[in-house]
């Protein structure tokens, strides 16, 4: 039995070597670890502080957003209303240059029925002849007299300055 017992031994021997040395490799690990822990929860705490700036940021930029986009909106439905009055103002536009552009011969004035604006130009009701009624000039409507082409120029200014006022 003593050579089993001897063998129990040794073998136990190495066990505890074994083991002191595993035990001495992991307090090192171990060591390391308690150092890099620290690091971890600043990494950790700076990680928690990005992640807020971030949402922060994506609330401020999601706010700004819809601000831009209600205001765009607004400038969107301006232009289109502005696309409107100016498409109403060259047709009106058109419509004065073809009256102007016609010979006024078949026209006649009546003196009694103008209207004096603030610009001074004197505005008068014009009968319409068979000639205007083909053109699809409304008869009674107020027109300045033509006067070559600045006269189509003063009527869209006019035509401008009310739209505005």
């Amino acid at each position: 039995m003593d050579s089993f017992q001897l063998g129990v031994e040794i073998s136990l021997s190495v066990l505890l070597l074994i083991t002191i040395f595993y035990s001495l490799y992991l307090g090192r690990a171990l060591t390391v670890l308690r150092r890099d822990r620290s690091e971890l929860n600043t990494l950790i705490s700076t990680l928690q502080a990005s992640s807020s700036q971030a949402q922060s940021g994506i609330d401020h930029l999601r706010q700004t957003t819809e601000r831009v986009g209600r205001t765009l909106g607004r400038t969107v439905e301006s232009g289109k209303e502005l696309k409107a009055e100016l498409k109403e103002l060259c047709d009106r536009a058109e419509l004065l240059l073809g009256r102007l552009d016609r010979p006024a011969v078949s026209r006649t004035v009546a003196p009694t029925e103008g209207k004096r604006f603030s610009d001074g130009a004197v505005r008068e009701s014009l009968t319409a002849s068979p000639a205007d009624k083909i053109g699809n000039v409304p008869e009674g409507k107020m027109v300045k007299k033509p006067v070559g082409k600045s006269a189509a120029e003063r009527e869209l200014l006019d035509a401008l300055r009310q739209k505005q006022g």
